[in-house]
């Protein structure tokens, strides 16, 4: 009775708690109901789903432990792919709860006074906990998984819409991490400082460790690592996640190895180990804690140790950490040449950690740099700027440092080249063929070596063979493979016997992958070299042809040699004195510079480099020194000018003031409309500041004025001669710029056959242009004339007028002939007419015709006609606008 009783009760129970969902209403027994479905059926699954990503992330992420590890994984693209799949999964999740579950509707109100907690409830905007969870939820997923922007847009809803609630306070702290992932610093700050300000913020651990980590992620993002210390420590109080805890401590090992305090950082190295981290973490712990202790005893321990894991097959991986660990080491106890041949094996054992091999090849460059030995430091420079990316500190630094030294030692690699070739073509053709006879022996030695290798790997491929046929006969055991070891040790004899010792690396078939590289690198040059030059033949390196074809052995290749000397000698000078800073070496550079080349127009430079060096490092004697040499070697030069009168830069800024008006007052009669005095002004100028800055602005005015002056031949002689005479200029670029202008209105008129067009063209430019030369009225034998653009098929072109003529003017004798006009055009004339009527009737004829200068357009080709006196006169003067204006007022 009593089971039957319960048993109505609870579908009596269930009957109202679905009568109460079904209603809109805020009750009791509804609000149960959406709090207790919305987090088992929704949320408990989205926060496992988010969980189970970071899971993923401490077990699957790399640490680079070569430098500080971050304090969160936040704004990691590595990071942003590995939670990926389950963040979107939290996300739909709380997405669906909200949509299901949300209770926004106010409750009836009871009668009567409320209190102030009565007051609070009735003021909320969502009354399902798991809704408010939901949103912050779906910010945090949207932050790990990169989307920012989304994640932003979310947080700042929670912020308006549950003011003075805990997830309010935890959506402000991850807007904060938003803006430290954007480098957005400043606001950051301002979002960390309100949260601390305010007294209604929550006191809990769990948040106190949110805002503990916000501040060292925000401190640490800008490498400021004195002040996010204390941070780092108090988040390492309040975490509960094992996997944070080793990389914070692993952290502060590594600021305290950076503020060189080796008594904490070994504290923190050895607590790292007795956490029982992973092998990789363990054994960087343990390479960390041999880098700190010191002592003779301590390092000599900690040499044994490193020198013990060498020898471990498991940390073969790792041995180019183990090998600058004990170069640094050496190099503490000043054993230099021990700790650059570990530096050497470090960087030669690297494999898969590139930042490490580029620290090595840093600390090896910075070692040569020093000594200083520029070539082979700028070689590790390069390696190491290969190896690093961008997020390496000083990145930018180590990539400028590489491109000067980088000019450098492809100036002091010219200089070498271009003397031992100078110095090779001045031997006897009987020492310097001796010399080439040895280089080429030393190759055919090197060449049987590897016939000799060829053989060796033939013969061990044909035993392997036999022993393949061998095998085949043998009764197999039935042990699987991989678990017998005379198997496993057959096979390795094997291997070694048909391939050799190999590296286990891809592309471990060739010996020599650089073959690949270099011969696709020619196949490419090959295929892009012009297939319209005849090839040239390809020398044996075992020809003495070979060794002599860029030997300097006349005076005309001696002088191209030289001047490539004096280039690159002079940028040595250049690179020492400016870009490295290394004076000594920049003095040595510019006085042999001047030594060997005492007349180059470069050694009064070079002169005034050295006085400027002595100067700067306070080299009185020699600044005098440079000085003399300056005044009595190049008395009119500017640099004996400023050395000898202290008020040459004042006169000469008021010289360039003087200039630059008369500059104006030309410039102002062009715009003016007064050109001939601007002519005339131009004139003045160029024979008063010749050679001055402004020489070739005075050219361009004065070539301006022509043209508005003058014929179209004087405008276009003029803007030739500036843009021979001061080629790559802005000057020489505006005069190219109108002849191509004046250029194509002659396409344009050399393509039109009406005078209106003529006329409209030339006012566009040649308003006032005269004509360069007078054509005479037209009698006697006339020409056909046809312009067509350059690379127009001029056979086929001039086939259809031969057929053409054939089949309508059979009764006069033509000839069609070609020749070029210009850069721009070809002629093709028919010839000859007895006079201008019989040219005519042709003209009209050719233009009938449809088709006749097929597959150009009409607007690509002109056509006239023109009288043997005057084609003469045409060819000289080569310009169409003005014939083509005679053309349509004569014989339209």
């Amino acid at each position: 009775m009593k089971s039957y009783k319960s048993k109505i009760s609870l579908c009596v129970l269930v009957i109202l708690v679905l009568f109460s969902c079904s209603t809109k209403k805020n009750t009791l027994v509804r609000r149960s109901f959406h709090e207790l479905t919305s987090y088992y059926n929704y949320y408990f699954n989205a926060y496992e789903s988010y969980k189970r990503s970071l899971r993923r992330v401490d077990e699957t992420y790399k640490y680079n432990y070569t430098f500080p590890l971050p304090v969160l994984l936040l704004g990691n693209s590595d990071v942003n792919g590995m939670v990926g799949g389950d963040m979107d999964r939290a996300i739909k999740k709380s997405t669906d709860l909200i949509t299901k579950h949300s209770i926004t509707v106010k409750p009836a109100r009871k009668a009567g006074a409320t209190t102030l907690k009565e007051k609070e409830f009735y003021s909320q905007t969502e009354y399902v906990k798991w809704v408010r969870e939901a949103w912050l939820l779906i910010g945090i997923s949207r932050t790990w998984k990169g989307s920012y922007d989304e994640a932003t847009q979310t947080f700042e809803y929670i912020t308006l819409q549950y003011p003075n609630t805990t997830i309010f306070f935890e959506a402000q702290l991850w807007l904060a991490r938003i803006s430290i992932i954007n480098g957005d610093y400043l606001n950051a700050e301002d979002k960390l400082k309100s949260i601390e300000s305010n007294r209604k913020r929550p006191k809990t651990n769990e948040f106190k460790y949110l805002l503990s980590s916000t501040w060292a992620f925000f401190y640490a993002k800008q490498t400021k690592y004195d002040e996010a210390i204390p941070y780092i420590k108090k988040t390492l109080d309040l975490s509960s996640f094992k996997s944070e805890r080793l990389r914070l401590t692993y952290l502060l090992a590594q600021l305290s190895v950076k503020a060189e305090k080796n008594d904490d950082a070994s504290l923190y190295f050895a607590k790292v180990i007795k956490m029982n981290p992973s092998y990789e973490m363990a054994f960087n712990a343990k390479i960390g804690l041999a880098s700190v202790i010191k002592g003779a005893g301590n390092e000599r321990d900690m040499k044994k140790l490193l020198i013990k894991l060498s020898k471990d097959e498991k940390n073969k991986e790792y041995l180019d950490q183990i090998y600058y660990t004990l170069g640094n080491i050496e190099k503490s106890e000043g054993n230099i040449e021990k700790a650059i041949e570990y530096f050497k094996l470090s960087a030669s054992k690297s494999s898969g950690n590139n930042h490490q091999k580029g620290l090595t090849y840093l600390t090896l460059a910075d070692y040569y740099f020093a000594k200083p030995n520029y070539t082979q430091s700028q070689a590790y420079y390069d390696s190491a700027l290969t190896s690093l990316d961008n997020t390496f500190p000083d990145y930018q630094k180590l990539e400028t440092k590489t491109h000067y030294l980088t000019k450098l030692v492809e100036s002091l690699n010219t200089v070498n080249r271009e003397d031992s070739l100078q110095r090779v073509a001045k031997m006897s053709i009987t020492d310097r063929n001796a010399l080439i006879a040895g280089i080429i022996n030393k190759i055919r030695v090197e060449e049987e070596k590897k016939i000799a290798q060829e053989n060796e790997d033939r013969q061990r491929s044909a035993l392997y063979q036999q022993n393949m046929q061998y095998r085949q006969n043998e009764t197999q055991s039935g042990k699987w493979y991989f678990y017998n070891q005379a198997q496993l040790s057959f096979g390795q004899s094997e291997f070694q016997m048909k391939w050799g010792k190999r590296k286990l690396e891809d592309n471990w078939r060739r010996k020599n992958k650089r073959v690949t590289t270099i011969e696709m690198g020619t196949t490419n040059q090959q295929n892009t070299a012009d297939s319209s030059k005849t090839p040239q033949k390809v020398l044996s390196n075992k020809s003495i042809e070979y060794y002599l074809q860029d030997l300097p052995t006349n005076d005309s290749l001696i002088r191209i040699s030289n001047e490539r000397i004096v280039d690159a000698m002079f940028k040595i000078g250049e690179v020492y004195q400016n870009d490295l800073k290394d004076y000594s070496e920049t003095v040595k550079a510019f006085e042999k510079f001047a030594q060997r080349f005492p007349d180059n127009p470069y050694t009064l430079k070079a002169y005034y480099n050295l006085y400027q060096v002595s100067l700067f490092t306070n080299n009185a004697v020699n600044a005098q020194k440079y000085k003399d040499i300056i005044v009595s070697r190049f008395p009119l030069s500017t640099y004996a000018l400023m050395l000898t009168n202290p008020n040459y830069l004042k006169e000469l800024s008021e010289k360039q003031n003087e200039e630059n008006k008369f500059y104006q007052a030309v410039y102002d009669s062009y715009q003016k409309g007064d050109f001939l005095n601007a002519i005339a002004q131009a004139d003045q100028g160029l024979s008063k500041y010749k050679g001055s800055k402004l020489e070739s602005k005075f050219n361009l005015l004065k070539s301006l004025s022509i043209g508005k002056t003058s014929d179209l031949h004087s405008f276009r002689t003029s803007l030739n001669e500036i843009v021979e005479k001061y080629p790559k200029t802005d000057v020489s670029e505006a005069a190219t710029n109108i002849l191509e202008y004046i250029r194509k209105q002659e396409l344009r008129l050399a393509s039109t056959q009406t005078k209106d067009t003529v006329k409209n063209v030339e006012t566009v430019k040649t308003e006032d242009v005269k004509l360069a030369v007078t054509y005479k009225k037209p009698k006697g034998e006339h020409l056909f004339i046809a312009v067509v653009p350059k690379k127009s098929n001029l056979n086929q072109l001039k086939f259809n007028l031969v057929s053409f003529n054939v089949d309508a003017f059979i009764n006069i004798d033509l000839s069609v002939n070609n020749q070029p006009l210009n850069e721009f055009f070809d002629l093709i004339r028919v010839e000859k007419f007895k006079d201008s009527k019989q040219a005519m009737e042709y003209y009209q004829a050719i233009i009938s015709k449809e088709g006749l200068f097929n597959p150009l357009k009409p607007d690509d080709y002109s056509l006239f006609i023109i009288s043997s006196e005057n084609y003469t006169l045409f060819l000289m003067d080569k310009s169409l606008v003005d014939y083509l204006k005679f053309f349509n007022s004569t014989y339209k």
